[in-house]
């Protein structure tokens, strides 16, 4: 068990040295933070349009940097308003608004984007090994189920860069372009929330490395996870029409368990125990996932 677990680990870092050494996914990356930092810029001036109409009707002289009237915004409802769609109608924004919003407007922007990076790097990841068969420098010193968890625990490791990068671009912006957020627990906020983003994203992880074992191209491979992660919602929907007390309800309501993307609101849950089942379930989901391809990896002529 010992060596499962250092190969696991070796491979796993072998996999983020790989995607972090490749200037596809370094372009990957800079989107990822570029998509922050935009997802930051518009929640400033959102606050500044919602501060400014409110200090008309106040008739105080409005702040050039959002924040000064973050109190009165909640207990208008203004700031209830704004995450409520964010974060599903199954929860109560007042059990986060307690947070500074802009760590759950990075979470949101995390939930969004995360999936797509690891998506992009997973479904490339072992297609691209095979193509050009430098996956046989793995296979000679471990074995194929070691390679595909490595890979998986690898991409969680991406993910943990990902998300440091744009905490740290979210928490900056947020101290210099607005006022009154307390440094350390903004940055504790945007921490929790980014680290239930990369649990949110990781059977997204999973699913690309499936699509990577079935198609020995990375490109192929990208468009078929790309295609999976499409039809995921569209797919759920035709599920939630069909739920009810019957048998054919029932399987449908059962279905959508195996799909990710019905596990947003669950990681907007302060309950707790609820968070941690939705973190579980993504784990098993991730595992899942891999495992479809794997069974085509393991047969695969190296």
């Amino acid at each position: 068990m010992r060596t499962f677990l250092h190969d696991v680990v070796w491979v796993a870092v072998y996999e983020l040295g790989e995607a972090t050494r490749t200037r596809l996914f370094q372009l990957v990356l800079l989107a990822y933070a570029g998509g922050i930092g935009a997802a930051t810029w518009i929640l400033v001036m959102i606050l500044r349009t919602l501060e400014q109409a409110l200090a008309g009707t106040l008739g105080v002289p409005a702040t050039e940097r959002p924040g000064a009237m973050m109190q009165q915004l909640l207990e208008n409802g203004d700031l209830a308003q704004l995450v409520g769609p964010i974060i599903g109608a199954e929860n109560d924004p007042s059990s986060i608004l307690s947070e500074p919003v802009l760590g759950i407007w990075t979470g949101m922007a995390s939930m969004a984007l995360l999936p797509l990076v690891l998506l992009f790097s997973a479904s490339g990841s072992i297609a691209a090994e095979v193509r050009t068969r430098s996956l046989r420098y793995l296979l000679c010193r471990t074995g194929r189920l070691e390679i595909g968890l490595g890979k998986l625990v690898g991409q969680l490791l991406i993910a943990l860069l990902a998300v440091a990068i744009g905490a740290c671009i979210a928490w900056g912006m947020g101290m210099i372009l607005m006022v009154g957020n307390p440094p350390v627990e903004l940055a504790v906020a945007i921490a929790g929330r980014s680290l239930r983003a990369v649990a949110w994203a990781l059977p997204f992880a999973g699913l690309g490395l499936a699509a990577s074992s079935w198609v020995p191209s990375p490109n192929g491979a990208r468009a078929v996870a790309t295609a999976l992660l499409i039809g995921m919602p569209i797919l759920a929907h035709q599920l939630d029409e069909r739920v009810g007390i019957d048998t054919a309800g029932r399987i449908a309501d059962l279905a959508g368990l195996f799909l990710a993307t019905n596990s947003w609101p669950d990681f907007w849950s302060a309950d707790p125990a609820g968070l941690a089942a939705a973190v579980g379930r993504s784990i098993a989901l991730a595992v899942l996932y891999y495992s479809l391809g794997h069974v085509v990896f393991v047969r695969r002529n190296l």
